[in-house]
């Protein structure tokens, strides 16, 4: 097969893909909707495992890769395309974003007054290890595993930014690589159509804040969502150093500015210190609670509401973050790489949920607030931050935030479809840019058909299912790849 043969069939099955996908959803919502509960149910009880040995095996190896001598080794003989400031800031505004925004407060007091199992340790501290077990190592090991893969075959081995490119050379137009490339791409398009519905749930929920009006709720998110891709695609068309980076940079200048007034302005508790106590826990048990072992065994239904379904979400965010991150880290060694992906961004997110975490803990102890009113993750946030000074400031801050970011998380997954789908042309075709731009729009509408109030769960539901074939591939393409390093090492040797 030629390399336009294989350009051809990667686009006609993931654009058959899509119609038959929203053919169904927009027919069939309710009954699709009964189908996708089942088809989840079903998958985690065989599999559910399988994601936590994934999860913790991907974190230990990149720890291995770091602080090995293939550390030294670069991806590409030039210098750094970007520095350190507009790489990190892109790395946070494409693997994380929104979701700092919409977990900040409601998922540490979550744990904070609904431990999921028995401890020794203070109920803050536990809560705070437990945010950082789901936000820390293991999501950034997701993204960053990947993006080394991807990096190597482009930057060392010269070949194409493809999930397919770490095949053998001929194998590369094979139906393998269409199957890989095919696969890769619907697991990216749902992993961001995840994130844009509950985003916009988020933003339609800070007009009600605004507004104290129901007004815009209900229809009105497919507005929103055709704002957001709309804004995407122009960024995306515009490229990554006048677009992307521009628009990362601002997100991470606005979420430093609204985490210092947090800081400065709540609690006189030592954040700091109550940050490295959880994190010294945290890595202590990092192994038992990341395989759900011993005394650190939580129950199955925390799990699946849980751990599984970050878990399928940071692996369905993982190609077009990973081929992202591959993208912006030309002339970084893999050591350098490994710690701005694992370590940098990790403990930013650590602090970050300290940070409001502890605050949202007092305001519940000094029974300023009821025990509900942080449950929601979509108001929790505008609900803490009217207990600060110049709340209209912050929290026009936060909604500024929550739109940006959702804008960075779309147009670099379009730039990867893209990519993609135009044979992993680093500068990919406009009118692949647009498609796809228009394709996630229509994905985002046709789930929130599908969820309406229970939007949280039919995510979840779809995104386990999305990751679960996505997870053997990137296993196979991990131990692939760990075979490439020992033959290169065995070579170098001789």
């Amino acid at each position: 097969m030629s390399k336009q043969k294989k350009r051809y069939f990667t686009f006609i099955f993931s654009l058959l893909f899509c119609l038959l996908f929203l053919g169904i959803t927009l027919i069939y919502p309710e009954s699709f909707k009964i189908k996708l509960q089942k088809w989840s149910s079903a998958s985690m009880d065989f599999f559910g495992g399988f994601y936590l040995w994934l999860g913790f095996f991907a974190v230990i190896l990149l720890i291995v890769l770091a602080i090995s001598p293939l550390g030294r080794k670069r991806l590409g003989s030039e210098n750094p395309s970007y520095d350190w400031f507009s790489w990190i800031a892109m790395l946070y505004s494409t693997g994380m974003g929104a979701g700092l925004l919409l977990r900040a407060v409601q998922e540490p007091v979550f744990y904070y007054l609904h431990p999921p199992r028995e401890t020794l340790h203070s109920p803050a501290e536990f809560a705070l290890q437990y945010t950082f077990f789901h936000w820390g190592f293991t999501p950034w090991a997701f993204y960053g595993l990947f993006g080394l893969i991807i990096g190597f075959q482009v930057y060392v081995h010269k070949k194409r930014i493809l999930g397919s490119s770490i095949l053998p050379e001929n194998l590369q137009s094979s139906y393998w690589a269409v199957g890989i490339d095919f696969l890769i791409i619907i697991c990216t398009l749902l992993g961001v159509v995840a994130a844009v519905g509950l985003g916009s749930r988020q933003l339609l929920e800070a007009f009600f804040y605004w507004t104290d009006s129901q007004i815009f709720l209900g229809g009105n998110a497919i507005f929103l969502v055709l704002l957001v891709c709309s804004l995407a695609t122009w960024s995306a068309f515009r490229g990554v150093s006048r677009g992307i980076r521009k628009l990362s940079n601002l997100n991470l200048t606005l979420a430093t500015a609204l985490l210092l007034f947090v800081w400065i302005l709540g609690t006189n508790q030592p954040v700091i210190m109550s940050m490295l106590k959880s994190l010294g826990i945290y890595i202590v048990e990092f192994i038992p609670i990341s395989l759900n072992l011993g005394t650190q065994k939580v129950s199955k239904d925390f799990l699946l509401d849980w751990t599984f379904f970050y878990w399928a979400f940071w692996l369905a965010w993982a190609p077009f973050t990973g081929v992202f991150i591959a993208r912006i880290s030309q002339g970084r060694t893999i050591r350098q790489f490994i710690i701005g992906v694992l370590l940098v961004p990790s403990l930013g997110t650590f602090l970050w949920f300290s940070v409001f975490g502890i605050n949202a803990f007092e305001l519940i102890d000094l029974e300023k607030v009821s025990e509900g009113h942080f449950a929601s993750i979509y108001s929790a946030l505008f609900n803490f931050l009217n207990f600060f000074p110049a709340k209209l400031i912050s929290n026009s801050v936060s909604t500024l935030l929550v739109f940006t970011f959702l804008v960075t998380s779309v147009d670099s997954a379009i730039f990867v479809l893209s990519m993609f789908s135009d044979n992993g042309k680093t500068k990919p075709n406009r009118r692949m840019r647009l498609f796809w731009g228009i394709t996630i729009a229509l994905f985002t509408i046709s789930v929130i058909w599908v969820g309406k109030e229970s939007l949280l769960e039919s995510v979840s539901q779809l995104l386990i299912l999305a990751a679960l074939p996505f997870g053997f591939l990137f296993l196979g393409m991990v131990l692939y790849f760990i075979f490439q390093l020992y033959l290169e090492k065995k070579y170098e040797q001789k």
